[in-house]
């Protein structure tokens, strides 16, 4: 079974010493990709100047000038930019939104930043992310300063282009491992009462926790990544129904083809074939 999109990861040295970085998209070189792929880490393409066609989960969307496309972790995408487009990209890992959540306790981060979606910005606010994009060239070589500037773009985005919820609770740590957990673990399919086990706390304390954080569950969480990763491979790889079921931890077809469905709507053969 071969995976027919790759999943781009931090390098080595990105991994220890970045947590976000940024990336001009007004050349040739930048951003070449012409297939589907994905990102371990999470993305937000910023478009000045428009032109082209980017590719989300399998739907076209044609790049608007004065655009903002955020690109979730794990989902799958292309980008068919035109060459005279300009514009910017920020990449940056989950534990960058957590550091912001520390800072601004009141903006759910997690949750505005959580899936993909496109804005489009009007005339006053093109010209604001500009200034923020000016100051980012201009200051490059300062790595601090460069964070916060990266920082203050993703609070305008959240607070300017989201109606951004105030929490109910305060950052929480736990849930953070336990997301951790559930990336490594989904196929697993793991009980509450396991990944409670792997924290060091009762399976209660952590239902508690979730609840209080996101307004989920465990098990809705695990449910969520376990059916983002068969969509995946229902469109991407040239698996049967019943390896897929198999390799994403389903002993039987029959009820993975029931759990696909009651949680779509449709059967996983319709879904990868797009009857």
């Amino acid at each position: 079974m071969t995976n027919t999109y790759p999943t781009y990861q931090y390098s080595e040295e990105d991994a220890k010493n970045k947590l976000a970085s940024f990336v001009r998209l007004d050349n040739p070189q930048s951003y070449p990709f012409d297939s589907f792929h994905a990102h371990s880490y999470n993305e937000i393409m910023v478009f000045f100047k428009g032109g082209g066609t980017h590719n989300i989960n399998f739907k076209n969307y044609t790049i608007e000038s004065g655009a903002i496309h955020l690109i979730a972790a794990h989902d799958l995408h292309w980008v068919e930019r035109a060459m005279d487009s300009e514009g910017f990209a920020i990449v940056y890992k989950d534990q960058f939104l957590q550091k912001l959540q520390m800072v601004n306790p009141d903006i759910d981060f997690t949750t505005l930043f959580r899936d993909s979606r496109i804005i489009n910005l009007d005339t006053a606010a093109i010209q604001q992310y500009t200034s923020i994009t000016q100051e980012i060239l201009d200051n490059k070589g300062q790595s601090a300063y460069m964070l916060q500037l990266i920082g203050t773009l993703i609070t305008k985005i959240a607070t300017r282009q989201f109606d951004a919820p105030s929490l109910s609770g305060t950052y929480d740590p736990m849930v953070t491992r336990l997301i951790a957990l559930i990336e490594k673990n989904f196929k697993q399919r793991l009980a509450t009462e396991d990944y409670a086990k792997l924290l060091h706390v009762s399976a209660r304390t952590l239902q508690n926790h979730v609840k209080q954080a996101s307004g989920l569950s465990v098990p809705l969480l695990q449910k969520e990544r376990l059916l983002k990763e068969a969509k995946k491979m229902l469109c991407t790889t040239d698996s049967n129904i019943n390896e897929i079921s198999m390799e994403l931890g389903f002993k039987d077809t029959a009820y993975f083809c029931n759990w696909f469905k009651k949680a779509t709507t449709i059967l996983p053969s319709a879904y990868k074939y797009g009857l």
